[in-house]
């Protein structure tokens, strides 16, 4: 059995041969655009100068007070000391380093809260 052959103008072909192109052009386009990242990628972001500091919060606890300490960088920056059997709360300023390296001075200043606005 012989199948017809059914012939293509040239024209019909040159069309044909354009619809296929410009798909595939747009195919490759949209996939370019979907490649590309939103936000710039970490390679790209500007490094910090300094890391940041180490920060820890201690606590300890007995039996009849919490102490919460905080240190940055190795050095206590805050310390709040809370009675568990009653009596009030209060702070404890460490002192600067700066100013003694004797150990007989190095002694912190208690602070009470006395009063709460809101």
């Amino acid at each position: 059995m012989n199948t017809p052959r059914h012939a293509i103008s040239p024209a019909a072909r040159w069309l044909s041969l354009l619809l296929v192109c410009l798909c595939l052009a747009q195919t490759a386009s949209a996939q370019a655009h979907s490649a590309a990242p939103a936000t710039p990628s970490a390679d790209t972001q500007p490094r910090e100068k300094f890391p940041e500091p180490l920060v820890r919060n201690n606590v300890t606890q007995d039996r009849s007070v919490r102490i919460q300490e905080k240190q940055v960088r190795g050095a206590t920056t805050s310390i709040h000391v809370q009675p568990l059997h009653g009596g009030a709360a209060y702070n404890v300023v460490p002192p600067s380093v700066s100013s003694s390296t004797d150990p007989a001075r190095m002694e912190g200043q208690a602070q009470w809260k006395v009063l709460t606005f809101k």
